[in-house]
């Protein structure tokens, strides 16, 4: 997304601001403008682009999208102290070599407030294919914070990031939707 075009324009101090307004964006498109609905912004399948921090859900797709391209380097972004969790970079991409394919199914977000950071609980069921063909089922949760974008003062601004992880390797045929409720607990 990026800004097309643009204009400022001098006003009458004295106008109000709805006849400012209303005059603003003449000789500009107008009407509703195509937004992508979720189930196609958040395809995570190796044949699309993500790349959005927006939310909690957006992070995470967009994370599990940069392992499901091979771009680890991309997913180890994700991480707001890499260096902390998940650790050291060679072995991180070490423990991706084998992975062909995820796809997820995700829970109710859980999110709070605290000391001018926003915390995101995320649970969700992965579901891996390797690249020998095995497949994997895991069941877990993603912690994400945001320091208030507010109160960032200085630059480089920190999106929202995972800060820790914690998944469960389960039997293909479990049933996860049973699971993801108590998946961050």
């Amino acid at each position: 997304m990026s800004i097309d075009q643009g204009s400022a324009k001098v006003a009458d101090l004295n106008a109000s601001d709805t006849s400012v307004l209303a005059s603003a964006c003449s000789g500009y498109p107008s009407g509703l403008m195509p937004v992508p609905v979720s189930g196609e912004s958040l395809n995570i399948d190796k044949s699309n682009f993500l790349d959005n921090r927006s939310g909690p859900i957006e992070t995470i797709s967009s994370f599990l999208n940069a392992l499901n391209q091979k771009q680890t380097v991309r997913a180890y972004s994700y991480y707001q102290d890499p260096a902390t969790y998940p650790g050291p970079y060679t072995p991180y991409a070490a423990g991706y070599a084998d992975t062909d394919v995820i796809t997820a199914t995700f829970g109710t977000v859980q999110s709070e407030g605290a000391a001018g950071s926003l915390y995101y609980k995320v649970p969700l069921a992965l579901h891996v294919l390797t690249t020998s063909s095995a497949k994997q089922t895991f069941v877990g949760c993603y912690t994400l914070r945001l320091a208030q974008p507010a109160v960032q003062g200085t630059p480089p601004f920190q999106p929202m990031g995972i800060i820790s992880g914690k998944f469960t390797q389960l039997a293909n045929n479990t049933d996860v939707s049973t699971l993801l409720p108590t998946a961050c607990q």
